[in-house]
């Protein structure tokens, strides 16, 4: 959200607020005590989620669930700004005793409605997802894409999850320098159906199955020794809403590359990186202002940290069947 690259906010943000993240499709589902406190907070506010329909937005409010303020204006530093001042002004217009350390108990949270939690998969594989639109400079080299819609070139964050089995299925205890296989299908599927999207501007539909035109995905060994086990992946995949790709509205036509280094001392991948780039093209309900025709898209995937940010969930975990290939 490009309010929240806006320096004053960002010191608002950690001077002036106890902040807080959430996924409303989550939150608004959820019937535990997490669900309950923020349905508590949004019903104050103008969306109430009538017909279970978003409560999305920002929030202010106190530790006892009283809303100070609310807009959905993540796109616009000045609205977002007066937003933060105008809940600054009620909290310091509240009796002290509403304001001092402590004044909030906290009750035990309870049962935790499991339906509507991920984490990541136990001694699984997360990586950081890039999506970024692209250009070419004079030379004919990729460079950064530029767009008219507002944060549309800036790159888009996800990330993927991979179980330890399919870990397992990446690094063959036999493996030898030159031997070459498909990457696993239900790797590749997740990475097509739901990675390869364009979420620069807002939230696309997963690929379905049947869109999937080419998944031509392969993996060699590089080099094997007691240290480590190197793999290269190179192929193509082509995704389209259509058979007819040339006739199809929304598509896209990539090359993969990759260099996969796995540590069989520490039973885990110490670098996963890969990328896919090719053209892109076609939007969605939410994702409008694509540019115009085939368009330069590049996608980077690398190892995701150990910060709490990077244990939020892939955005398709939602439907977590689909996601993990059930479907």
């Amino acid at each position: 959200m490009s309010a929240f690259a806006d320096a004053d906010i960002i010191r608002m943000a950690n001077e002036d607020y106890v902040t807080v993240s959430g996924d409303d499709w989550y939150q608004r589902r959820r019937q535990d005590f997490e669900g309950e406190f923020f349905r508590k907070i949004a019903d104050q506010g103008p969306r109430k989620g009538q017909g279970g329909s978003t409560r999305q937005g920002i929030y202010c409010f106190t530790a006892d669930g009283e809303l100070l303020a609310y807009k959905n204006a993540g796109q616009d530093a000045d609205v977002m700004r007066e937003v933060l001042q105008q809940a600054l002004t009620k909290w310091k217009r509240l009796p002290e005793s509403r304001r001092k350390p402590g004044a909030v108990k906290v009750e035990a949270a309870g049962k935790v409605d499991a339906r509507f939690v991920r984490t990541p998969p136990a001694g699984g594989l997360v990586a950081v997802v890039y999506n970024r639109i692209l250009d070419k400079d004079e030379r004919g080299d990729f460079c950064k894409g530029v767009c008219p819609s507002l944060g549309g070139d800036r790159a888009a964050r996800d990330h993927l999850w991979l179980t330890a089995d399919e870990v397992k299925s990446l690094v063959s205890v036999n493996a030898k320098p030159g031997d070459s296989f498909p990457m696993p299908k239900l790797i590749a599927e997740r990475l097509l159906r739901f990675h390869f999207v364009d979420n620069t501007r807002g939230e696309p539909p997963a690929w379905q199955r049947n869109e999937i035109r080419t998944n031509d995905m392969l993996l060699s060994v590089v080099s094997v020794d007691a240290n480590e086990v190197r793999l290269s992946l190179t192929g193509k995949a082509m995704l389209a809403d259509q058979a007819d790709v040339a006739s199809s509205k929304r598509g896209f036509d990539a090359t993969l590359s990759g260099d996969l280094r796995f540590d069989p001392k520490k039973g885990k991948f110490v670098r996963f990186d890969i990328t896919a780039v090719g053209q892109h093209w076609g939007e969605a309900t939410f994702t409008r202002n694509a540019r115009p025709g085939r368009q330069p898209f590049g996608i980077a995937i690398e190892l995701a940290g150990d910060k709490p940010a990077d244990r939020i969930p892939p955005q398709f975990a939602r439907e977590w069947g689909a996601y993990m290939g059930k479907y």
